[in-house]
């Protein structure tokens, strides 16, 4: 049934609150967890030239790369089976691109609870995905998971 688990992360706090609950499933249903996270194209309106745009993009995915293999190494100290990946280019796109090529059976991913002017800007990734996701999305809303923190595995509440 759900073997195959996509996580999509950005390195924040908020991004991560998905993984308890990817954790959960995985660990039910004996499924693998690929993590992603996806560094977007670096837009500069300056006189910078295309060596400093290179030097910039490589020390985005380095440390998008160092922040990937630490959470692979903490799912995997829980005994899960976990891969990762980079990718690169406009964060829904890449994420349903990678899940329709990857033949992922979920996405689980957390909500960043933006709204009003800052989502009509920014766009909500979350509803992209929804809608075009080849699979079910599992989603955690960060301003619920702020105000009352509860187990993924029992639903009782814990302090945040």
């Amino acid at each position: 049934m759900i073997k195959r688990i996509m996580v999509t992360l950005d390195g924040s706090e908020f991004a991560e609150r998905a993984l308890p609950y990817a954790t959960e499933l995985a660990q039910k249903f004996d499924a693998e967890i690929e993590l992603i996270r996806v560094v977007q194209p670096i837009i500069m309106m300056s006189d910078f030239g295309a060596t400093t745009y290179q030097s910039l993009m490589s020390m985005e995915e380095k440390e998008a790369e160092t922040y990937l293999r630490a959470r692979q190494h903490e799912l995997q100290q829980a005994g899960i089976l976990t891969h990762y990946k980079l990718l690169e280019g406009i964060v829904a796109d890449a994420i349903i691109d990678r899940a329709i090529e990857d033949e992922v059976d979920l996405i689980v991913m957390s909500t960043h609870g933006r709204s009003g002017l800052s989502r009509w800007i920014y766009g909500s990734v979350a509803a992209k995905i929804l809608e075009h996701a080849p699979c079910p999305v599992f989603l955690v809303r960060v301003q619920h998971a702020q105000q009352k923190e509860t187990s993924p595995a029992t639903g009782e509440s814990v302090a945040a």
